[in-house]
């Protein structure tokens, strides 16, 4: 055979196989809109978005980024193999759904109100069931509080929307994460000082995390997680999240 042909096939076996490991390492990333990873342009972008790209870069293997409405991307997560999906609460309801990987940020979830609405005082958890409370429909506070029996509830498909809804008095309480309050205000343009919190709620205060689909195989399971904890250990992870582990 010529040696000029020879080096063509090389060179085209080669192509080949490296266009095929980089499908095989390439994942489907979703997440939804919020202050912690937000579509800016055409990209999408935010803390918890860094920390996601670092740990594919420490593990080899690359992202294609996508914003969607919540149920569309938990759907997705839990019905597609190699799929990462971030930040995302981890209940015990969905701990055996997913593969966890390692976790965004720490939550100190609680109740909170207008401070002009003195009648929304309630006194512990099972009162605050009588108040209409606003969150994002099928997230994972929406399911706790369906799971607990509160009736009053103003599911909306983002963040921003309920907020709205807030801030309008359409709804009494919402539920955040205190330690990023500051940073919701200033990305919704609201004034935090008239907000104030009523009640902690330990029952969810775990953290944000991101995970794979369960259909995505271990090893590339184990690698992701290998990946994040060298994040971690290098500090990369507290350099990145630094704003958001203020408390």
């Amino acid at each position: 055979m010529d040696m000029r042909l020879v080096q063509l096939v090389f060179v085209a076996v080669i192509s080949a196989i490296f266009t095929i490991n980089s499908y095989a390492n390439t994942l489907s990333v979703v997440t939804e809109e919020s202050t912690l990873q937000y579509s800016k342009g055409n990209k999408v972008t935010g803390p918890a978005t860094d920390l996601v790209k670092e740990v594919l870069k420490q593990a080899e293997m690359a992202g294609n980024f996508r914003i969607y409405p919540w149920p569309r991307a938990y759907k997705l997560a839990q019905t597609k193999a190699d799929v990462l999906i971030y930040s995302m609460a981890r209940t015990p309801q969905r701990e055996h759904l997913f593969k966890w990987v390692g976790e965004v940020v720490p939550l100190d979830y609680q109740f909170f109100r207008l401070k002009r609405k003195t009648d929304v005082n309630p006194k512990d958890f099972t009162e605050t069931k009588s108040y209409r409370i606003g969150t994002i429909k099928d997230g994972a506070i929406h399911n706790f509080l369906k799971k607990n029996g509160f009736s009053s509830i103003s599911a909306a498909s983002n963040e921003g929307a309920y907020i709205k809804m807030f801030m309008a008095g359409r709804v009494d309480m919402i539920i955040v994460n205190r330690s990023s309050l500051r940073k919701r205000c200033a990305v919704f343009k609201i004034d935090c000082s008239l907000l104030e919190p009523v009640l902690p709620i330990p029952q969810i205060s775990t953290g944000l995390y991101m995970a794979v689909s369960k259909q995505t195989d271990d090893a590339t399971h184990q690698k992701l997680i290998n990946a994040y904890n060298k994040v971690k250990e290098h500090g990369t992870y507290a350099y990145i999240m630094r704003n958001e582990l203020i408390q």
